[in-house]
């Protein structure tokens, strides 16, 4: 066991980061009736890759910034509290990934450092990304913590938040917030798989938890287990590390249904 942690201990820290930032994150997503945002954001992050390096650009920084004008740009549309969001998300993800696959079409290089964002490579971490996990992972704990009454508002109804706080402007900070995680995700997990460590362990964590705050912590939980079981498993039988994370996830979203669910938003 020791020399199991001694060699992949750095994969391992990625996963607990990752998988537990991404569950914590899926809450508001799933509770803001928003799953496709994980899928929207890959292919936003995918389009600035894309053009980063058709311009020379860092592939990690193109991503990001194309990831951010998607979360700049959804945030602008849904100010309108009557748009419905999945309608507005469905537009955009079809705009990125025209201009993702205009890039793909107009360069002349390798495709595999833009095309890699959509699969992920977790065994090929770096301490970099790490320590970007880990920053990103903390402000959003400190953001859901300060904001914690606005964010529970605006979960239950944004028309109600809007008399009470300015909840476009949480929202904006939460769209933006979501934009990074999911991109620093994107170099382990991959945004084809990202969808699923978001989704399933904050459906199995609202399910089982009595509250919103244990459902936080819960996810979190489920979101890191999925991450590190499937590494785990992916390593005893020698599968795919991506798809063994997402079935250890789904199997967790299985469990939870053996039992009545109790939050509902």
């Amino acid at each position: 066991m020791s020399a199991f942690l001694g060699l992949f201990g750095t994969i391992l820290l990625a996963a607990l980061l990752g998988g537990g930032s991404a569950g914590f994150l899926g809450v508001f997503i799933i509770g803001l009736r928003m799953p496709f945002i994980a899928v929207f954001s890959a292919h936003a992050a995918l389009a600035g890759a894309v053009f980063g390096v058709l311009l020379d650009i860092p592939t990690s920084m193109a991503a990001f910034i194309g990831a951010l004008i998607g979360a700049i740009l959804l945030a602008v549309l849904l100010k309108n509290r009557r748009t419905d969001p999945n309608a507005v998300l469905g537009t955009l993800f079809s705009l990125m990934l025209g201009l993702a696959f205009l890039g793909i079409g107009l360069s002349d290089g390798a495709k595999s450092p833009m095309l890699g964002l959509l699969w992920g490579s977790l065994l090929f971490v770096t301490k970099s990304q790490i320590i970007k996990m880990a920053v990103l992972a903390f402000i959003l704990l400190v953001f859901a913590l300060v904001f914690r009454h606005e964010l529970k508002l605006i979960l239950f109804s944004r028309e109600l938040a809007s008399l009470i706080t300015n909840d476009w402007l949480v929202l904006c900070v939460l769209l933006v917030l979501s934009a990074a995680i999911i991109t620093v995700n994107l170099e382990t997990v991959g945004g084809l798989l990202l969808y699923s460590l978001i989704a399933n362990p904050a459906v199995a964590a609202l399910r089982l938890a009595g509250n919103f705050r244990s459902s936080l912590i819960l996810s979190a939980f489920f979101g890191a287990l999925s991450a590190v079981g499937g590494f785990a498993a992916a390593y005893w039988i020698d599968l795919p590390v991506g798809a063994c994370i997402v079935l250890f996830s789904s199997f967790i979203v299985g469990i939870s249904h053996l039992f009545p669910g109790k939050i509902r938003f």
